[in-house]
């Protein structure tokens, strides 16, 4: 090869090489929504799968009918779309008596946060809260992050439970 080959050589790989490297603008991502909840009344929440200790949370996602059946049990449960819906669920094991008090989905950047609120009944034995929201279908790869608060007697006091599933 000549000198002046080389130098065409060695200036198309330069270019190349500097052209397939471009930086992309990267947007951080600061932003979150509020996911639409189906109601799901008619459902009567009972999961059999024991949670063993005071403040454990068991957290389900549910995206078939055969989930839905596994956990809820196979008596008659009302009909759910799984082509186009969720199941979000959790039962979570409370050194007395609690009930759900308000629950939420936000879509965010790293994933769905399901925040569910439970308050203190005045029964004083330990008892397991099962709660459960059906929200538009969630992709295979979704994370969710379960935040459980559990709101004490007191308005200061507040204990979280949180999980990823």
């Amino acid at each position: 090869m000549n000198i002046r080959q080389l130098l065409a050589l060695a200036t198309l790989s330069f270019l190349a090489m500097s052209n397939s490297c471009k930086k992309e603008d990267v947007v951080p991502c600061n932003a979150s929504a509020d996911v639409t909840l189906t109601p799901l009344a008619s459902l009567k929440a009972s999961i059999s799968e024991p949670v063993p200790y005071v403040g454990q949370t068991n957290e389900y996602v549910i995206n078939s009918a055969a989930e839905y059946h596994d956990l809820f049990g196979s008596r008659k449960l009302p009909p759910v779309d799984f082509t186009t819906h969720t199941l979000l669920a959790g039962k979570t094991r409370t050194a007395s008596s609690y009930h759900l008090l308000a629950q939420q989905v936000v879509q965010t950047c790293a994933g769905y946060t399901y925040a569910v609120q439970l308050a203190p009944d005045a029964a004083p034995k330990p008892a397991s809260v099962v709660y459960y929201v059906l929200i538009p279908k969630l992709p295979d790869t979704a994370k969710v992050k379960f935040d459980v608060q559990l709101l004490a007697t007191s308005s200061d006091e507040v204990s979280t439970l949180v999980g990823t599933k």
